[in-house]
């Protein structure tokens, strides 16, 4: 009877470790999880925080000589520096490297910050992208990208 009693008790402490090992390893794999969901919870609140439209006339965009302008309304809730180096870029398939913006708040031009609903033009002075025709634009600002089609 004794010998019935321990293999019992054997056998008890040996599922009690291998239910231990298994909540150790889910409690694990939930925090894993929980730090993901966070992580880009975060992410997708910048993003929504983030939004624009660009509002000039495609088919009357303002090009002269080597000089495009374009007008973009910050439609997020989310100020953002009105500067070369907080857009980027793409005019026909090329990258617009930050010494040839310009970013102005329309509304006002002393500003540092373009604020939500203000207005800002976008100057692109590159005499290296042809622009004759249907052109492309793609404009990203805080991973909030926007296309551009229009004809000069």
């Amino acid at each position: 009877m004794a010998s019935v009693s321990a293999s019992h008790l054997i056998i008890f402490i040996a599922s009690l470790v291998i239910a231990a090992g298994v909540v150790g390893t889910l409690t694990t794999g939930v925090d894993r999880v929980s730090s993901a969901i966070d992580d880009r919870s975060l992410d997708v609140s910048q993003q929504v925080r983030m939004d624009m439209a660009i509002i000039s006339d495609p088919s009357d965009t303002p090009y002269s000589g080597d000089e495009l302008t374009i007008h973009v309304r910050n439609t997020g809730s989310q100020g953002v520096p009105t500067e070369p180096s907080a857009v980027d870029i793409v005019l026909n398939g090329q990258f617009v490297g930050n010494d040839n913006l310009a970013v102005e708040d329309v509304n006002d031009p002393d500003s540092p910050v373009w604020d939500p609903g203000d207005v800002v033009a976008i100057t692109i002075t590159d005499d290296g992208v042809d622009t004759t025709g249907d052109n492309r634009l793609i404009l990203t600002v805080n991973e909030d990208q926007e296309t551009f089609e229009f004809t000069t």
